[in-house]
């Protein structure tokens, strides 16, 4: 058996440890997920005024602030019990500022961070034993997902198109954020009641224009063909098979049109998703198009058929169909993509944030049982010797608290999200996924889901600013700060990486007497829990092959290709991490923290 570490895991967001066992065959036995910094955001709250959170959370990340701010403001129109008035032109313009931060993330992450692993030099290697379509594959890959100052062997590569294409192309989205927002990162226009900013028609025209720029980069990379024939084809499509075919038949026309060949430029029709969907699934690509090799990602990061781990979505984005307001509690029940829990048999249920809890058992707190986030506690351990990275399964090894729902690990995201809403195309490749004996999420089928929602928000963006959104109309309702007194709130959001609750409790005076977050990433990258079960990321790594396309050239485990996919599938998001933890015992104000 040998012991292989990867820390950290994720680029540029956090900081994430994976610890594995890999027995003689090269397949991981065993895995722990470590959060490897303390998120002390709760603790920093207590004794504010309430109003604070909208603006402080966002400092937890600078990718997705948004998300945490809107989870805020939900928790805050609920504690404020303002959230049945809030005006309909609000809640478009928080959907219009979720909406294009989802995108920027989405484009983020599928070029910048989980991209560039297509162009490990194991790729080279395994490409080139099929020859000239081998080199040719390569190179494209090369020009479009090679990262900023890679080399190879010593030689420099040039970054990819599709690379700095994405990196523009966030900056856009995040430049539509601040027109309506006053800046971004940490958007300023969110606040319970409502929203700061009403947009003008001329700012309503220029969001318009930020979509059309979104669709070049959408038509001229990401698609080979019309998105709205794509769309129509797939979200559209009258039935998930419907929904495959129409995909595998596209695929075929491609492969016909352009393998012998040798041409995988956009112009031949290869898009990103139709590059990666053929080459990347062996399912899809050898055995239903008959192509000479796959990166077989489907083959990793997959569930046991034992495993119990449920999805969870929340339900994002407000339904504006029915005018003014919305219910904190019974929130995602309708709108554009709604809430539920879906078990391991895939079978979906009515979501109940009652059953939501957390525990520490192997996260470094001091806190026992099961506890609604209501009733959470976020009290780290007192030494710095109680902080043991290196532990076995027995003992504590991550920051990251165990959230369950019922008692179940879930898996939140985009995949999570398109099963909850029927997607047609995401629900055909789980049935085919599953008919074929493949687990029906794995490193492939979230990257496609991740893709399919990016194609499809950006329609909906589209819906929200040129027919939603009147510059005419209101945009706040008053919220005193009496109107919190003794009170509590929930807020229900999802994050692009998923599920997001914000929890808060107030006194008499209307301070914070408990704020509790649970994030995404906390769901995914959970540790075992008190029953040893553990979380999804860690039940994903085992059972996958440490090495490229499933070992195909034998095990290496100086380069763990099946846990850089599997980690980067779930887009792990450590930056909600707080870096100072007291240690001293001398400061009594729970909101200041000595570095030691």
């Amino acid at each position: 058996m040998t012991r292989v570490v990867v820390d950290p895991l994720t680029r540029i967001e956090g900081h994430l440890r994976i610890v594995t066992e890999v027995d003689g065959n090269g397949v991981i036995t065993d895995a722990q997920s470590s959060g490897m910094l303390f998120r002390g955001m709760e603790r920093i709250l207590l004794g504010r005024d309430p109003r604070d959170a909208a603006r402080f959370t966002q400092r937890i990340c600078g990718i997705c602030p948004t998300a945490q701010s809107l989870a805020a403001v939900n928790a805050l129109d609920d504690l404020f019990d303002v959230a049945d008035q809030i005006p309909k032109n609000a809640l478009v313009t928080r959907n219009i500022i979720q909406g294009l931060n989802t995108m920027a993330s989405h484009a983020t992450h599928i070029y910048v961070l989980w991209g560039p692993d297509l162009v490990n030099p194991v790729y080279r290697n395994i490409l080139e034993t099929i020859g000239d379509t081998g080199s040719a594959l390569w190179k494209e890959l090369l020009y479009r997902y090679a990262p900023i100052s890679y080399k190879i062997n010593g030689e420099a590569i040039a970054p990819g198109k599709a690379y700095i294409n994405a990196i523009k192309e966030k900056k856009r989205l995040e430049e539509a954020i601040a027109l309506i927002g006053g800046k971004m990162p940490h958007q300023m226009a969110t606040i319970v009641g409502g929203t700061t900013y009403n947009p003008t028609v001329a700012d309503i025209g220029k969001l318009a224009g930020y979509y059309y720029q979104l669709m070049d980069f959408i038509n001229g990379s990401t698609l080979g063909i019309d998105h709205k024939t794509w769309l129509d084809n797939t979200y559209r499509a009258s039935s998930p098979q419907s929904a495959v075919k129409f995909l595998l038949e596209h695929l075929q026309d491609v492969v016909d049109r352009s393998l012998a060949s040798n041409d995988f430029s956009h112009s031949a029709g290869w898009g990103d998703v139709e590059l990666i969907t053929a080459f990347g699934s062996e399912l899809i690509g050898e055995k239903k198009l008959g192509l000479p090799a796959s990166f077989k990602l489907d083959r990793t990061g997959g569930y046991d058929t034992s495993s119990n781990v449920g999805f969870l979505t929340y339900g994002v984005f407000y339904d504006v169909e029915n005018g003014d307001g919305y219910d904190p509690l019974n929130f995602g029940q309708s709108g554009f993509q709604k809430a539920a829990f879906i078990n391991s048999s895939l079978e979906k249920k009515k979501f109940d944030h009652k059953y939501i809890t957390e525990e520490t058992t192997h996260a470094f707190y001091t806190s026992k049982g099961d506890l609604h986030p209501f009733d959470g506690v976020t009290d780290p351990v007192k030494t710095a010797r109680e902080i043991d990275f290196e532990g076995d399964n027995q003992s504590k090894y991550s920051w990251i608290k165990a959230p369950r729902y019922n008692g179940v690990p879930c898996e939140v995201g985009p995949i999570a999200r398109m099963i909850a809403m029927d997607e047609p195309l995401t629900m055909g490749l789980i049935k085919e996924f599953t008919d074929n004996g493949y687990s029906a999420a794995n490193s492939f089928t979230r990257m496609i889901a991740k893709v399919q929602e990016l194609l499809m928000l950006s329609e909906q963006f589209f819906k929200w600013v040129t027919t939603d959104l009147d510059p005419n109309g209101k945009y706040y309702v008053d919220a005193d700060l009496s109107m919190a007194k003794d009170s509590q709130g929930i807020g229900l959001w999802e994050a692009p990486r998923g599920a997001l609750g914000h929890w808060v409790k107030t006194d008499s005076d209307s301070k914070i007497t408990n704020y509790q977050m649970v994030v995404p990433t906390t769901w995914n990258a959970s540790p075992r829990d008190v029953n040893g079960v553990p979380g999804p990321l860690e039940q994903a790594l085992i059972g996958t092959k440490i090495s490229a396309a499933e070992n195909l050239l034998g095990v290496d485990n100086t380069n763990p290709t099946g846990i850089l996919h599997t980690g980067r599938s779930f887009d792990p998001c450590l930056a909600c991490a707080v870096h100072t933890i007291d240690l001293t015992g001398e400061n009594k104000n729970p909101r200041i923290f000595n570095i030691v």
